[in-house]
């Protein structure tokens, strides 16, 4: 499944507290009661520049709309990675979304201009 990383700060209205407050209790598989979610839960690894082995903890949506000027795109089946930490220097973007998954998302999913 495509994978789209956020700053978890970005994600406080949208994702429970006891989910984003236990990041890394939930990755070290510590007893956390995750409600409805457990079933979501995933666990991504990762390897990148000055870090080898690294892991976010992830939530399978069963939707995700992105807002791009003036288009909205909507992405099925993905999963979201929570990052404890900011993204870009500037705060510029808070999210990581993968080109491919944006131009098969215009083929597989409707695209909508917003009026």
């Amino acid at each position: 499944m495509p994978v789209i990383v956020v700053e978890k700060n970005t994600l406080i209205n949208v994702i429970p507290n006891y989910i984003l407050d236990n990041l890394d209790k939930i990755i070290n598989g510590k007893d956390i009661d995750l409600r409805d979610y457990s079933s979501k839960i995933r666990i991504i690894p990762f390897t990148s520049l000055g870090k080898e082995n690294g892991i976010l903890l992830g939530l399978k949506a069963d939707n995700v709309t992105i807002q791009m000027e003036e288009n909205t795109i909507n992405i099925n089946d993905v999963i979201i990675g929570i990052y404890n930490g900011t993204l870009s220097k500037n705060g510029k973007y808070k999210a990581l979304i993968g080109l491919d998954l944006l131009e098969n998302s215009n083929i597989n999913n409707e695209l909508m201009v917003k009026s």
